[in-house]
């Protein structure tokens, strides 16, 4: 009777665990975009990327330094999720502890450091700044943005005026 509870158990943890993975991959906090901020933006730009401070520090001449972290490498991926989804259908579920180890372990925390003039302006940006993208990288950039599709635009100098905004003849 025992085993039976036993094995009764362990496929009913099995059957719980299947699509975690799934949620984890689909789960996340978005990457900050650095370039939205430099030197001279204001604090609202910054928090919108960073989020608020985990601290800050009043420096002299009504200056502030704000510590922020964040988190890199654990973005919402739809496609990570599909790939999860279809090795727990190819395994029946048997890979989902593995699967939900590796999302466990996405991504890092980093910290940036920004010194505010007394007018909330960025004065220093330090601590994490992503690498710049390798020369392969914008190569493949450049090359992709040959199939975006640009907006239309309509030159108003060549179209004819409608009848609807010609005004009347007017009679004598």
């Amino acid at each position: 009777m025992s085993n039976k509870l036993t094995s009764v158990l362990i496929g009913f943890i099995g059957l719980a665990n299947v699509g975690c993975s799934i949620a984890m991959a689909l789960n996340g906090h978005q990457e900050p975009i650095f370039d939205a901020f430099e030197v001279g933006s204001s604090r609202k730009q910054v928090e919108i990327q960073l989020g608020t401070p985990v601290s800050s520090k009043m420096l002299e001449e009504g200056k502030k330094e704000d510590t922020y972290k964040y988190e890199i490498g654990n973005s919402p991926n739809g496609g990570r999720a599909t790939l999860n989804f279809y090795i727990d259908l190819a395994t029946i579920g048997l890979a989902e502890p593995i699967l939900s180890l590796i999302e466990v372990f996405q991504g890092h925390d980093e910290y940036s450091y920004i010194v505010y003039s007394p007018d909330d302006r960025v004065m220093v940006i330090s601590g994490y700044r992503p690498p710049p993208p390798s020369p392969e990288m914008k190569a493949a950039i450049e090359a992709q943005e040959q199939y975006k599709k640009k907006p239309a635009t309509s030159d108003l100098s060549t179209t004819p005026a409608s009848s609807s905004t010609a005004s009347p003849p007017t009679s004598p």
